[in-house]
């Protein structure tokens, strides 16, 4: 707490100096929000450009290839996935020396 012996005039004059440092940080800080609200629209602004420079009709490489087929986007991520899933099995059957048809008693 602040000394109780104050006259009014030296407390007027410490709230007067508290008020002045609370409004220059108040004004720091909506200064500072200001810039990181600019640099969130940047950011924000970048980040989409980055992806389709601006063309209002963009589509990605891959939407574009699924739209040639007449699947569901979760059916086709499925069938890469098995496709994924059998490069990995002759993988390990031809690094392990195993034939794929010994493996259904042939």
């Amino acid at each position: 707490m602040a000394q109780q012996t104050q006259t009014p005039e030296q407390r007027e004059e410490e709230l007067a100096r508290r008020e002045a440092a609370l409004a220059a940080r108040e004004a720091q800080l909506a200064q500072e929000q200001a810039e990181l609200a600019g640099r969130k629209a940047d950011f924000e602004a970048g980040k989409k450009s980055l992806l389709d420079n601006g063309d209002k009709n963009f589509v990605n490489a891959k939407e574009k290839m699924y739209d040639k087929f007449p699947l569901t986007v979760h059916q086709m991520d499925i069938i890469i996935g098995g496709l994924f899933a059998l490069i990995a099995l002759f993988l390990v059957l031809g690094v392990t020396h195993t034939s794929f048809f010994g493996l259904f008693g042939g």
